[in-house]
């Protein structure tokens, strides 16, 4: 049994590398043939979001500066437990602990779910320790980048927390006595931490997996997809930030971005 297990996570080991070698070979010939006009266009708007990427930057920086040191973020149960999240999950990569195949499945399973949410139709779909591979007759900017601006199990565990948020009250305070120790407890800080590491594992992922050569990237031209990675990552980072803190609403996003287009423009003009 040993064996025969073995022979088939051979066979599907080679499966998936001889597919992703055909992808790979077949969108380096597709990115080829575009004609040069669309590819000049993608680069002029990736072009043309570099500020808007460098504006987002500032703004979050200083919205984030001003909220944890002028208004004590820091202190808030949603930050403490966001940030040990990701603390534990970097502790993981530097016990060398990183499973890739779950990465493997979410990276995959956002191809798929993307292309179905296109219209698509999936005709196979594959996931393994050494990659994986989705077959669909659809294909679009939106679907081959999703996986690297989609944190898949981040959103799982929201809505989770969502979900159990309509039967139980989640940020009510338990008390357990631990001989002479009362500690208070909250449910809340569990997702809080679970959304960090899921966060965290997603980010060093795809950072580590935008060194490798991607069909993905190749598809769309590697500067335009790592403006766009980059610029739905901090979206998504900042979106969090807003809903976790107290005292920074999108008006106070779109104040800083105004003021600080003004003194550029003063600055310049």
């Amino acid at each position: 049994m040993s064996a025969l297990n073995q022979r088939l996570r051979s066979r599907l080991k080679d499966r998936l590398d001889e597919a992703s070698r055909q992808e790979v070979r077949g969108n380096l010939r597709s990115a080829k043939a575009q004609h040069q006009p669309w590819r000049r266009r993608k680069l002029m708007l990736a072009l043309l979001l570099v500020p808007v990427c460098l504006l987002a930057s500032i703004s979050f920086f200083e919205l984030f500066f001003r909220a944890t040191v002028s208004k004590n973020f820091w202190r808030e149960a949603g930050f403490c437990f966001f940030l040990a999240g990701c603390f534990f999950w970097l502790t993981l990569g530097w016990l060398r602990i990183r499973p890739k195949v779950p990465y493997v499945f979410a990276h995959e399973f956002t191809h798929l779910l993307t292309a179905k949410l296109s219209g698509g139709k999936i005709h196979d779909w594959a996931v393994g320790e050494h990659g994986g591979y989705v077959e669909t007759d659809k294909t679009s900017a939106f679907i081959t980048l999703s996986p690297y601006l989609i944190p898949l199990y981040t959103l799982v565990v929201f809505a989770l927390y969502g979900f159990t948020g309509l039967f139980a009250d989640l940020h009510l305070s338990h008390e357990w006595h631990i001989f002479s120790w009362i500690l208070s407890f909250k449910w809340a800080w569990v997702f809080y931490l679970l959304a960090g590491a899921t966060w965290c594992f997603h980010l060093t992922f795809t950072i580590e997996i935008l060194g490798t050569e991607q069909s993905d990237l190749l598809h769309n031209g590697e500067f335009f997809s790592i403006v766009v990675i980059f610029l739905g990552n901090l979206a998504i980072l900042g979106t969090l930030f807003i809903s976790a803190s107290p005292t920074v609403g999108w008006k106070d996003v779109v104040q800083d971005v105004w003021h600080i287009i003004s003194t550029v423009w003063h600055w310049i003009f």
